[in-house]
């Protein structure tokens, strides 16, 4: 077991805090997990245990690297933000036009797709797209055109949903709509997506162990084993970023690569990989409102308008049920109190990171493993414990 103090001062005790956790992890089966507790904005404490690498014995430290999933998506966000405070795009301007494709829902031709569209999830694009990816890492040079318009060799059947871009009704969670804005972004700024995230979002937070680039990572030895539980037997099985020891040969034809042409190359709706201390400071700064120890990303109202409700399921149903710009709104974490933030789900691993805007109050956690029943709740019952867990220690001090 690992732990570090940040701010800690009286409030809990480390050792304390791991053994409740210890306590959730031998009950939901938790192979590796990172973990850190934010009050009023600020990191009071980070841990973890178990292990990042079960077969090397490898275990989970502070500098672990996981591909954190979907939590990916805020990053993305922020860069489109980014750019909208410095002129470059509008959250209502025609994503086609800034693509450079005459981008239409065939339904619904007269209505554009705007950013904001994309944002909440309302472009009317379903998450059809894993086809196009695989080729794309053969060939980066691959234009999305190929995926996105009619005649493709990517275009897929079922693209679109039925309703019109930007009805709530709609709304259909996309991972498509993240390579769109990678894209734009890369047109926007003339970079590849990875370096633009990497040195205007990442970097000057000091968040130096986080790159949508896997070999911006220089030890392999830090980054976690994703592994899937078979039902049938129980056995841990590797399903993502099992790399013993030795990464692969960085892509030789990213060398050629022309930014703005297939921003899914670097994976942008899921392939961050970070430390639980790099995505606390990504939430720091979105709780202090863009801005952290100085260094401000984001104006404060940029970050409002990100946190504000923009779209909402009705009936209240599903995992996901109100949203802002990338961000979930959810009360089903901490029953009762509105969190902001995302959760990841891929190759086995659960992640999150959420906050409470009224008091700063925020979990971030990072699991490599699990025994994954949601047991009728919209987060998994080991999700849900570990936040009761913080919740029973730093709120009673």
């Amino acid at each position: 077991m690992n732990s570090t103090r940040e701010e800690m001062g009286e409030i809990a005790k480390p050792d304390k805090v791991l053994l409740k956790l210890q306590e959730v992890a031998d009950r939901r089966s938790i192979l590796g997990l990172s973990c850190a507790y934010l009050i009023r904005g600020r990191v009071v404490w980070k841990g973890s245990l178990g292990l990042a690498d079960r077969e090397r014995r490898i275990p989970v430290t502070e500098r672990t690297v996981f591909r954190i999933a979907s939590i990916s998506k805020t990053v993305g966000a922020a860069a489109i933000l980014q750019l909208a405070e410095r002129g470059l795009c509008s959250l209502d301007d025609d994503a086609g036009r800034l693509l450079g494709l005459p981008l239409r829902h065939p339904l619904h031709p007269e209505q554009p797709i705007r950013l904001r569209h994309l944002l909440t999830h309302t472009s009317g694009l379903q998450d059809e797209y894993a086809s196009f990816a695989a080729a794309s890492r053969e060939e980066p040079m691959l234009p999305l055109s190929e995926l996105l318009l009619p005649g493709g060799a990517y275009h897929p059947l079922r693209l679109w949903g039925e309703l019109a871009p930007g009805d709530p009704a709609g709304y259909a969670y996309s991972n498509l709509g993240a390579i769109v804005l990678a894209t734009i972004v890369e047109r926007l700024s003339g970079e590849r997506f990875d370096r633009y995230c990497r040195k205007q979002l990442l970097l000057p937070l000091g968040m130096s162990d986080s790159s949508f680039l896997l070999h911006d990572i220089e030890d392999p030895d830090r980054i976690a084993v994703l592994y899937e539980r078979e039902r049938a037997d129980g056995a841990w099985t590797p399903a993502m970023d099992d790399f013993r020891g030795v990464l692969p040969p960085p892509n030789a034809a990213l060398r050629d690569y022309v930014p703005g042409v297939n921003g899914s190359l670097f994976s942008p709706q899921g392939g961050l990989r970070t430390t639980i201390a790099d995505l606390s400071r990504w939430l720091e700064m979105l709780a202090a409102g863009g801005e952290r120890n100085g260094v401000r990303l984001l104006k404060a109202r940029t970050v409002r308008d990100m946190m504000d409700k923009h779209w909402v399921r009705d009936p209240q149903e599903g995992f996901y049920r109100e949203g802002g710009l990338q961000l979930q709104r959810t009360r089903d974490l901490f029953p009762g109190r509105l969190m902001l933030g995302h959760a990841g789900d891929a190759y086995g691993l659960k992640s999150g990171m959420y906050v409470e805007p009224e008091t700063g109050t925020g979990f971030v956690y990072a699991m490599n493993g699990l025994d994954d029943a949601k047991d009728g709740h919209v987060f998994t019952a080991a999700e849900t414990e570990l936040a009761q867990a913080m919740t029973d220690i730093f709120r009673k001090r």
